[in-house]
């Protein structure tokens, strides 16, 4: 029986991106006879921010059979159930995006029905007061019991804040306990075979890595990618203008709240990231409407920073877009070497898990691998533009006044965007394109949270008769309230976790 000769994956990059790919990537591939190497800079820190997550982080978690109390211990982890917005239509006003959806009646959204409900029915509740995630964030409850399941977690809608930093330690002692080979160097030289692909590289000291397939998770820079490929950034600075961020963190809140938070400032967001050893704080915002220091002096001024400052501020440059192709000959660009969308809603992991994911689906078999590679590319390329779509309807809603909100509904909205937008106006329903991981439902918070509500239900709905959905509307309410009677706070719960190591 001959033997499978060993294949060389080698990641260049560590961070969230390289460790996730590292661990994630060697359970599958080391049952195939691969050897993964990562390589890195020992002069490169990681930015060490706290990152919000969403759902789809939950499956990772399961796909890596991780004990989810160890995850939350290992990262300052706690839980997400939304993000609250404040500010963003105007002055004073919150609406919430939380995880889920509030139910569905004959397999339409509840949204239609409620819709019906408004219209008819005169009814003042807000969609989102049919959602248990909602219901719990407003009053600050974890969703289950310690050591308990509960109908969120089964389902799966929920999601987690972590220290991006710790995350990256805690995939990497996993990796390299299992075989994944790690590596300090500095990429000095990359050596092409006479077909174009990357055939080695170059790290210093006489040493070379040759593989068979690489992972650029080198960052905005695109070593491999980029640099080495010529693959292009395509930039759209034209949709959505913040392009900076400062960054600073603040002693824990004596309650962490299981949501994070986004508060529209004069010339972009704040974001407030609750870990349960301290709050992560940040300003995203548009070089054309406010100078690095008059955004750090937003975020301290808003985020009362003066009181207990634990850093100076961190600024750091955002390169919006994608790229042409993120898999080029045998090289995959994974996180933002593969592309940048603000991080408004919490995309930035998910976007790295579902090219690992795809990459795994569409993995080189050494016959026609032009056709994989062209079916991962046309994925990632549509999962960037809907991020793109979602995060532009935020911008195009607001009421605000000031230039940078005038000029930031003002864009170029995506025909993509603009399509499902026209198809919303008349009855609702948004036609999406591509829904990865933007469904009708997480429009419909969007857009009814800002008041934007289409002319009538759809006509199915509009065929039914009221009556008999008012008792089922008010049905889902009362279970959402009996449910969260039943379940802690949130503090409590990530206190019992963190106190059973």
């Amino acid at each position: 029986m001959t033997q499978t000769p060993r294949r060389n994956l080698v990641i260049v990059g560590g961070g969230t991106a390289g460790w996730m790919a590292a661990s994630y990537l060697n359970r599958f591939l080391v049952r195939k006879g691969w050897q993964i190497t990562l390589v890195e800079s020992p002069d490169i820190g990681t930015i060490g921010v706290g990152e919000a997550t969403i759902p789809s982080l939950v499956r990772f978690l399961r796909a890596m059979d991780f004990d989810e109390d160890v995850f939350m211990r290992r990262c300052a982890a706690t839980y997400k159930l939304g993000i609250a917005f404040t500010d963003w239509f105007g002055h004073g006003h919150r609406y919430f995006h939380p995880f889920g959806i509030c139910g569905s009646i004959n397999g339409l959204d509840l949204f239609h029905f409620w819709m019906k409900h408004r219209i008819e029915g005169q009814a003042t509740e807000a969609y989102t007061d049919y959602s248990l995630q909602s219901l719990l964030a407003d009053e600050a409850k974890g969703p289950r019991q310690h050591g308990a399941d509960s109908p969120i977690m089964r389902t799966g809608t929920y999601a987690f804040h972590l220290d991006a930093g710790a995350f990256a330690q805690f995939l990497k002692e996993v990796a390299t306990a299992e075989g994944v080979r790690h590596l300090f160097g500095e990429v000095r030289a990359v050596r092409r075979d006479p077909w174009g692909d990357i055939a080695a590289i170059d790290i210093g000291g006489g040493r070379e890595l040759a593989g068979d397939l690489f992972i650029d998770c080198t960052g905005f820079r695109g070593l491999l990618i980029e640099e080495t490929l010529g693959d292009p950034w395509i930039d759209w600075g034209r949709y959505l203008l913040c392009d900076r961020a400062v960054v600073m963190p603040l002693p824990r809140e004596d309650d962490p709240l299981p949501y994070t938070r986004s508060t529209a400032l004069d010339a972009g967001w704040m974001w407030q990231i609750p870990l349960s050893t301290r709050t992560g704080n940040g300003y995203v915002y548009s070089s054309q409407h406010a100078s690095p220091d008059q955004a750090a002096q937003a975020l301290i001024d808003r985020a009362d920073l003066r009181r207990a400052r634990s850093a100076d501020p961190r600024h750091l440059k955002m390169r919006i877009g994608r790229r042409g192709n993120g898999w080029v000959r045998n090289c995959v660009a994974v996180g933002l070497a593969s592309g940048f969308v603000e991080p408004l809603e919490s995309t930035g992991i998910h976007l790295i898990q579902r090219a690992l994911e795809l990459l795994v689906d569409n993995f080189p078999a050494g016959d026609r691998d032009d056709l994989l590679r062209a079916a991962y590319n046309r994925r990632m390329q549509a999962l960037y533009e809907e991020v793109r779509d979602f995060i532009v309807l935020h911008y195009v809603l607001t009421d605000r006044v000031e230039p940078f909100w005038r000029d930031a509904r003002s864009v170029a909205i995506p025909d993509t965007l603009q399509d499902s937008l026209d198809a919303y106006e008349m009855d609702g329903r948004m036609h999406l394109t591509h829904s990865d991981i933007f469904s009708e439902t997480n429009h419909h918070f969007i857009l009814a949270g800002n008041g934007r509500l289409p002319r009538r239900p759809t006509a199915r709905v509009d065929f039914t008769p009221l009556q008999p959905i008012v008792p089922v509307l008010r049905q889902i309410r009362e279970q959402n309230r009996a449910m969260a009677a039943s379940l802690p706070s949130h503090r409590a719960l990530i206190a019992a976790i963190n106190a059973n190591p």
